[in-house]
């Protein structure tokens, strides 16, 4: 990937859960015809496991989609980001793990 200098190729989005308690903050990075998703920003796992096999979420704060359905658009990006959140949430306070 090239980088021009003066240009950003990335939209940085918040969300807020649906219980407007937690504040997570991604990066939208195109990426080889789909949109990779990194959460920068999100609560702590309260002592939870941060396994990316459970939190679906790399160390490099890349969040994990199968093969073949990375998002292609970025509405979908979005969708998925806010899902992922609220299931990180939900990972949290009970450790029930999805796959």
């Amino acid at each position: 990937m090239n980088i021009i200098p003066g240009v950003f190729n990335g939209t940085k989005k918040t969300y807020r859960s649906k219980n407007g308690r937690c504040l997570f903050g991604f990066d939208f990075v195109s990426t080889n015809g789909h949109i990779d998703v990194y959460c920068h920003q999100c609560p702590s796992l309260n002592g939870r496991d941060s396994d990316p096999h459970k939190t679906h979420r790399f160390r490099s704060g890349k969040l994990c989609f199968v093969s073949g359905k990375e998002p292609r658009t970025q509405r979908r990006a979005e969708e998925l980001a806010a899902q992922w959140a609220e299931y990180y949430l939900e990972y949290r306070r009970t450790g029930v793990v999805q796959s």
